[in-house]
């Protein structure tokens, strides 16, 4: 048991490293996407839209969903924070029926598009090790989760993850609904005169079959050619600055939606009735 644990933690400050520090620019971007990546999927999107927590508070769910996400990253799986975080996780997703590969797919959003955008984006290179630090910290934290089945190496998760898409995502007005809302969630923290410009380049950064589930068109050349120049340049500004010197989490941190600060048990549905709806 001690051993497992140490290997844990190891695995923790190797991940926090890569996700908050190395690649803290592109982890991020990639987490972004895979938010909007979920109403991709016709089951996940249907679920969201039932249990109406977006529709009435689209604000605090996408702040919850990072701020959870960063939460177990920061404090790492074995330690208390991270065990309670797991817990609450649990709690949230125990009473709905959700099938085991749903489970791994959104998992997949999270690991395979990092190291997808990491590749794309990346201010260097990712070496095969850093990809399998990332893939081997989602799978402890799938089997935490109850997960099974979870593929073990990179190119393993990225063909499952491509193979689940292509057969799974498509178009549906749920997913519809929640983009819309996700969406101008998104733009309300952007300035006025620049909030269509740079919504309208978000369809570049996600790939297919996301992208056509998600009701994108195909990106024009304008769009693609600008999007390149953006990630150029801030890949050449990070090899001559280096790694952001202040971090960007605080763990229970104040922002616009918590202006007091938070804690984990804050942190999703806000009624307890809320967890207590049967499965579909």
């Amino acid at each position: 048991m001690g051993s497992d644990a140490e290997r844990v933690r190891r695995l923790d400050r190797e991940y926090r490293e890569l996700a908050m520090s190395t690649f803290v620019f592109e982890t991020r971007l990639a987490h972004r996407l895979s938010y909007f990546r979920t109403f991709a999927s016709p089951r996940i999107a249907g679920l969201l839209k039932h249990t109406g927590q977006m529709q009435a508070e689209p604000r605090r769910r996408a702040y919850d969903t990072g701020l959870m996400m960063y939460a177990l990253i920061d404090a790492g799986l074995e330690s208390p924070t991270g065990r309670h975080a797991v817990s609450r996780l649990h709690q949230m997703h125990r009473r709905w029926r959700i099938t085991n590969d749903d489970y791994i797919w959104v998992l997949g959003t999270f690991a395979v598009m990092s190291v997808r955008m990491i590749e794309r984006a990346g201010w260097r290179a990712i070496t095969e090790a850093e990809k399998q630090t990332v893939i081997d910290w989602h799978v402890e934290l799938g089997s935490r989760m109850g997960i099974t089945d979870v593929p073990l190496d990179p190119q393993s998760f990225d063909a499952w993850f491509s193979a689940y898409e292509a057969r799974m995502l498509r178009r549906t007005d749920a997913g519809q609904e929640l983009l819309r809302l996700a969406m101008d969630v998104v733009g309300s923290q952007i300035p006025k005169r620049l909030r269509r410009p740079v919504l309208s380049l978000a369809p570049v950064l996600i790939d297919e079959p996301a992208r056509s589930a998600l009701g994108f068109g195909t990106p024009n050349w304008l769009a693609r050619t600008t999007v390149a120049v953006l990630l150029q340049v801030r890949a050449w500004r990070r090899r001559r600055s280096g790694p952001p010197e202040k971090p960007f989490f605080e763990m229970g941190g104040v922002n616009s939606e918590y202006p007091d600060g938070w804690t984990l048990d804050d942190l999703g549905p806000r009624r307890s009735s809320e967890l207590e709806q049967p499965k579909q």
